[in-house]
C-alpha cells in the first residue's frame, strides 16, 4: 500500500545517490519555468551530493537545456525512454530503437481518422517517438488501430513509439553503464505523476507519486498500486517537499 513521503526513513535517505524525476506534472505544470522551490530543491540535493537526472517525454534538446540550466549531472532520458545520454555533456547512448513503427502507426491513424489526428511541431526534434493529439477518439480505439505500437497518454499529449520502450527499462540500462562503482537500483529514487512513469515505479524499490488531478481514476489506481510513496502536494511543490524531507532525514 502506498505510504506518505514522510515514511521515507533516515536509512533510505542516507543511501540515496541518484534521484530521477519526470518533468511535466512533476517538476512543473507543463510550462518551461521551474518554481523557486524546485530550483532550491535541486541546489540542496547537489549540496548533499545526491545526483539528479531527468526522465521525461520531452525531447532530448529540451532536457539538455534544462539540465545545463540547473547544472544537474545525472542521466537524461527523453521521449519516454527512447533516447538517452549519461549526462547533459555526454553523447547519446545507442539504445537500438527505430522510429519506423511510430511513423507507420501515425499513417494508420491518419487514414482511419482523417482530419482528427494532429501532430505537434516538436516532432521535428524527436528521434524515435511521435507525438500527436486525437480529437474525440478513445485511447483504446487508437491502440486497436495501431496494433503492436505503443500509444502512451502523458495527460499532455499522446506518444506513439515502438513496442518495448519504457522509462524504467532504459534507466536500468544506464545504471549498468555508469562508472565504477556501479550504482544499485536501491540507491535510486524515481519520481513521476502519470502512466508514462509506471515502469519506473514497477522496476525501482523507492518511488514517489506526485498527485495529478488530470489522471483518469483507473490510471491513478494503477499508479498508487505500484508507487511506494506519495507527496501531499502536486507538481513542483510536491517534489520540493519530498526533497526537503530527504535532506532533513540525512542531517
Amino acid at each position: 500500500m502506498i505510504q506518505p513521503y514522510t515514511r521515507i526513513t533516515r536509512e533510505t535517505a542516507l543511501n540515496l545517490k541518484l534521484i530521477m524525476t519526470d518533468v511535466d506534472g512533476t517538476l512543473n505544470n507543463g510550462g518551461d519555468q521551474l518554481s523557486p522551490a524546485v530550483a532550491n530543491a535541486m541546489h540542496n540535493l547537489k549540496e548533499h551530493r545526491i545526483t539528479v537526472g531527468l526522465v521525461s517525454g520531452r525531447t532530448d534538446p529540451m532536457l539538455v537545456a534544462m539540465a545545463a540550466d540547473l547544472d544537474i549531472g545525472g542521466p537524461l532520458i527523453a521521449e519516454n525512454g527512447a533516447v538517452a545520454r549519461m549526462n547533459y555533456k555526454s553523447g547519446l547512448v545507442d539504445l537500438g530503437y527505430s522510429r519506423q513503427p511510430a511513423v507507420e502507426a501515425l499513417d494508420k491513424l491518419k487514414s482511419r481518422y482523417p482530419g482528427r489526428i494532429t501532430e505537434r511541431e516538436d516532432n521535428a526534434e524527436r528521434m524515435i517517438d511521435i507525438v500527436c493529439r486525437a480529437e474525440g477518439i478513445a485511447i483504446e480505439d487508437l491502440k486497436k488501430c495501431v496494433g503492436e505500437v505503443q500509444v502512451l497518454d502523458s495527460t499532455y499529449i499522446l506518444h506513439l513509439m515502438q513496442k518495448g520502450i519504457d522509462k524504467g527499462k532504459t534507466l536500468k540500462r544506464l545504471l549498468r553503464l555508469m562508472d565504477v562503482p556501479k550504482m544499485r537500483p536501491e540507491e535510486v529514487l524515481v519520481v513521476g505523476d502519470s502512466m508514462t512513469d509506471l515502469s519506473l515505479f514497477k522496476l525501482f524499490t523507492y518511488s514517489v507519486l506526485i498527485p495529478n488531478t488530470d489522471l483518469p481514476e483507473m490510471d491513478e489506481k494503477k499508479l498508487r498500486k505500484s508507487a511506494r510513496y506519495i507527496s501531499d502536494h502536486g507538481a513542483g511543490d510536491g517534489f520540493a517537499e519530498v526533497v526537503l524531507h530527504i535532506i532533513n532525514a540525512r542531517t
